[in-house]
Formats: C-alpha cells, structure tokens, sequence
C-alpha cells in the first residue's frame, strides 16, 4: 500500500515539475525582453539632438539576419550607470550602440555603450547583453508622416525621428507544439528632442514674410513767410523810468 501511495505521489510531483518547467520556458523569453525594452526605451527617450556639442549623428540601419530583420542603432544619449558614482564617467553624455549578434546560436540584443567621448584615442566599447535567443529585431522610424526602414540624421536635416518602433521575434525555450506562435514584443518609444524637418516647417525661411515697407508721407508745405513788421519801434529809455519829456520848472 505504502509503496502505491508513493509512487502516485512520486507522479503528481513529476507532473507538477514538469508543468513548472514548461510555464518558465514560454514566460522566460517575454520577460526578459521585457527588462531589456525597459533598458532601451530610458536610452532613446534621452537622446539627444544630433548637432550639438558631444553629440553625434542618429542612425537606423536595416540588416539582414539568419531568421529574419537584425536591425542596429547607433546614437548619442544621457544616461547614468548607477555602480559607481566616483567615477568621472559615471553619467553624462555616452555613444550607444544597439544591434543583433548573429554568429552565436541562438543570437542575442547587444547594447555596446563609449562613455568617453572626449578621450584622444579610440576606447573600446563596453558590451552588455541584454538578452539572449533573440530570433529577429526590426526597427522602424517615424518622420512625423510615416514609418521609415532607416534613418540618417546626416541627410535628414539633421533631426530625430518622433517615435521608434521596435519588434523583437524571440526563440521559445521549449519545442513548438499545436502550432502556438513564437513570442513577438513590440514597443513604440517617442523620442523628446525630436522635431520636424525645417522644410517641414517653413524655418529654413528668412522670416515669416517680408513685411510691406510703410509709405512716404506726403511733404508739408512750406508756410508763407510771415510779412516784415512795421517800422521798428522806438528805442527803449534807459533805467528807470524818467518822468514825463518836457523840463521841469
């Protein structure tokens, strides 16, 4: 009897572990692209403009990968590592590069961070990955119109585009079965330093409109010359008044 029980019980914990285990597989993936849209979404919404002091040019690149789009970023942002706050480089303005790695199996989202900009020679990057069996990352760009493949802030007036789109296809952990989809994240982040092109907007225009040059008043004429007085008066007496003309007696 007590042999049956623990054998029952044996298979109720087998099937339990095995549940658990495939519930981590199919959360796994979503949660940790999760956390590493959180990462990215803090990066692109501090981007700053791309002219101006230390910082560069925004670019978008549409990539090829093994099993679909391996898109890559690269763009200047302010951020702050939160490790070690003695360090000169700790925060302020870094480089940062996002992109796919397709020579390991399965591939995986990269952030490569040049915190020094200033250094009179190349640093390598630091790498970090922030998530692994990444199948396919695709980015869009929006111009305020519509959604672009790539962008290049150096022939694009040098301006950000308004809201990046980004769908990240990822490897489920465990077999494909029923036909249940793979894990697709999307997330539309609005960058805040963006605007629309000057030709958009008219800036590149020398004002708004030249303004009409007020008219001439007309000359007023000259007043008449006021006519010559009569004959000039007489001379004024000296000091004090004297008394009447005539002598006195």
């Amino acid at each position: 009897m007590m042999s049956v029980l623990s054998l029952a019980m044996y298979r109720s914990m087998s099937t339990c572990m095995k549940a658990r285990a495939t519930a981590y597989s199919a959360v796994e993936p979503v949660r940790a692209s999760t956390i590493a849209f959180e990462l990215i979404g803090h990066d692109l919404e501090s981007v700053l403009p791309p002219s101006g002091l230390l910082a560069g040019p925004f670019y978008g690149l549409r990539q090829n990968g093994p099993s679909g789009n391996a898109d890559a970023m690269q763009f200047c942002s302010i951020g702050s590592d939160g490790v070690n706050p003695r360090l000169p480089t700790h925060e302020g303005i870094r480089q940062i590069e996002l992109y796919l790695r397709t020579d390991v199996t399965p591939a995986v989202l990269v952030r490569r961070i040049t915190r020094n900009l200033l250094s009179q020679r190349a640093e390598e990057p630091e790498e970090e990955i922030l998530c692994r069996g990444v199948r396919s990352l695709t980015v869009y760009y929006f111009d305020g119109m519509s959604w672009q493949d790539e962008w290049d802030s150096t022939v694009m007036e040098d301006v950000l585009p308004m809201a990046v789109r980004m769908e990240l296809e990822m490897e489920d952990g465990g077999p494909v079965y029923l036909g249940r989809p793979r894990s697709r994240i999307v997330r539309v982040i609005p960058l805040a330093c963006a605007r629309l092109p000057p030709s958009v907007t008219g800036e590149d225009q020398t004002g708004t409109g030249t303004s009409n040059t007020g008219g001439t008043g007309a000359t007023g004429g000259t007043g008449g010359t006021g006519g010559t007085g009569g004959s000039s008066g007489g001379r004024s007496t000296s000091g004090g008044g004297a008394g009447g003309g005539g002598r006195t007696r």
